[in-house]
């Protein structure tokens, strides 16, 4: 519990993700209002989703002592009727965490919206025709409607300002941090899920932006002595998949490429705490989670020198220009001395133990939620 001199809030959230997404906009929105909660137990929160599953991930927001859920299934509830109930608990604060907002809330009620990023304005071909109409109808007027902007990223704080002519002083950059099992759990010998240690790995969706071709390519290139087995953590298109899985065959690299699909966060912390490094090469992220992730396992990261990536790795990774395998193979050699290695698996840690641990980025937030009162 952290003290407070302030009166008690009560803080609204859109939290359809929270209880329907298991992914990264589900796992943002989980992280941050569980660790509001925690620390901030004083305010009283407040929970709107059209629909809820209540599973492992979500079992912790259906403690009433702790959380009050309001649901409905009237179509376009989200964006119009949640405004009624807010303005009659009195909220003070309205939080959309997935770039939306109600497009009718009291003006005494102060809105706030989060922006992960743009990325369907950056790779339009990512996404469906009806998708990018939609997602560029709600984005932008929730980024026009809402009183302030939280951007989980400087990255994305610019494209906001060069796509939607956001004005400065409207953004506010409070980066995310990753589930609290990724910071607190022992680094004992972990549990065995492979038959493996000492590999690099790769966590996401296996889709072209994330750019795990790329990897397979330059471990072709890769002498023997400095390749050491690959796990892939993630599913993706077929298509895409069938690419990669062409191209492992093609260089006879079969026996070096593991692929794993559905794994436990309990035994995603082990196979960080097995690996040697993580190779997160993506040509674009808002802010991308997996690596804090590593880098409280004191596991370094090969990742991109674009967009977000190089705050979220600071000091604890190999940056590399995501269009050349070159580059890639230069990583992999250089982050297999043992010095370098060394220096930035330290680097890493105190990085993101400073700027991403739990208590940093809820307390960074509560005090913006106070100033803006």
């Amino acid at each position: 519990m952290t003290d407070s001199p302030h009166k008690k809030l009560i803080l609204a959230f859109d939290a359809k993700r929270l209880f329907n997404n298991f992914t990264g906009l589900g796992n943002y929105s989980r992280t941050l209002i569980k660790n509001l909660q925690h620390f901030y137990p004083e305010h009283e929160y407040h929970l709107f989703t059209p629909k809820m599953k209540e599973n492992e991930e979500t079992a912790y927001f259906f403690d009433h002592k702790k959380f009050i859920i309001h649901t409905s299934s009237k179509p376009l509830w989200r964006t119009f009727g949640v405004s009624g109930i807010a303005k009659k608990i009195n909220a003070d604060i309205y939080h959309g965490l997935s770039h939306e907002i109600p497009l009718n809330l009291p003006k005494k009620i102060k809105s706030i919206v989060t922006f992960h990023d743009l990325i369907y304005e950056i790779y339009p071909k990512q996404f469906g025709l009806w998708d990018r109409k939609m997602y560029k109808f709600k984005y932008k007027k929730s980024a026009e409607k809402a009183d302030y902007i939280v951007s989980i990223s400087e990255s994305t704080k610019k494209d906001l300002q060069r796509l939607y002519h956001v004005p400065n002083d409207k953004i506010y950059v409070i980066p995310q941090s990753c589930q609290n099992v990724f910071q607190t759990a022992s680094f004992e010998e972990p549990k065995t899920i492979i038959n493996e240690k000492n590999y690099f790995l790769y966590v996401g969706s296996i889709i072209p932006r994330k750019n795990l071709l790329s990897v397979v390519k330059a471990f072709a290139q890769l002498e023997e002595a400095y390749r050491k087995p690959f796990i892939v953590i993630g599913n993706g298109p077929e298509r895409y998949m069938s690419q990669i899985h062409q191209e492992i065959q093609k260089h006879n690299l079969s026996g070096w490429f593991t692929f794993l699909s559905h794994v436990s966060n309990d035994q995603l912390v082990s196979l960080y705490d097995q690996s040697y490094a993580l190779c997160y090469p993506s040509v674009y992220e808002g802010f991308g989670i997996p690596v804090i992730e590593s880098l409280f396992r004191k596991k370094p990261v090969i990742t991109s020198k674009v967009s977000s990536l190089p705050e979220a790795v600071g000091g604890g990774g190999i940056l590399i220009d995501p269009h050349s395998v070159e580059d890639l193979v230069r990583a992999f050699k250089e982050i297999s001395h043992q010095t370098v290695y060394s220096a930035l698996a330290d680097a890493g840690y105190q990085h993101v133990s400073d700027h991403f641990s739990t208590k940093a980025t809820a307390q960074k937030l509560m005090e913006f939620y106070y100033s803006v009162l």
